[in-house]
């Protein structure tokens, strides 16, 4: 028996006084960490490569861009014409490709549109404690006018400053060129100074 610690600072055999301690944030926290535990067990078992790099902008861009009518055409040429194109590109690279996107572009849908709902539950949520802060706000104005409101002042300021917005950045507009001057004298020829 060692008395390693753990990477969250408990002794391997205090588990059960670890569980007791641990404090939940709000009664929501247990099930989005299941949820979250789950989702990343799914991604784990999505069959990718082991160690991807991150792909840039710009492949994104081009990978997103290209159709799978592209891809089928490229294959059909790499068949017809092997000399030309085996070396460059292989069609069953080409039809698998094709067909990974076919197979998990429902899952990805299907993916996104979980996204959504969950980002559309916390807006809604967060809408009526917004509204009802904002509305608390407004009679709290008219409350600390009266003496008995005298104590509160400092707290709804504080509401206020994080109510508001700070405003956005201005773009950066240089200042604008002038183009340079050219002096024609009256028999419309340039001096020679600018020349």
């Amino acid at each position: 028996m060692s008395n390693e610690i753990q990477p969250n600072g408990v002794a391997p055999d205090d588990g059960v006084a670890a569980a007791e301690e641990e404090t939940v944030a709000n009664g929501y926290t247990v099930d989005a960490q299941e949820r979250v535990t789950r989702l990343r067990a799914m991604a784990v078992e999505f069959p990718d490569d082991v160690n991807p790099r991150p792909l840039t902008l710009a492949e994104i861009r081009l990978a997103r861009g290209t159709t799978i009518t592209a891809l089928e055409k490229a294959a059909l040429f790499v068949e017809a014409a092997p000399g030309v194109s085996s070396s460059v590109a292989n069609a069953s690279s080409l039809r698998d490709a094709i067909a990974f996107e076919l197979a998990y572009d429902g899952l990805r849908n299907e993916a996104l549109a979980m996204a959504r709902r969950v980002d559309h539950a916390i807006l809604r949520r967060k809408l009526k404690a917004v509204l009802a802060t904002r509305g608390l706000y407004r009679v709290a104005k008219g409350f600390v006018t009266v003496d008995v409101g005298d104590g509160v002042r400092p707290h709804l300021g504080e509401i206020k400053r994080a109510l508001v917005r700070p405003p956005r950045p201005k773009p950066q507009v240089p200042p604008p060129v002038e183009p340079p001057v050219n002096i024609v004298t009256t028999d419309g020829k340039t001096p020679p100074a600018q020349q």
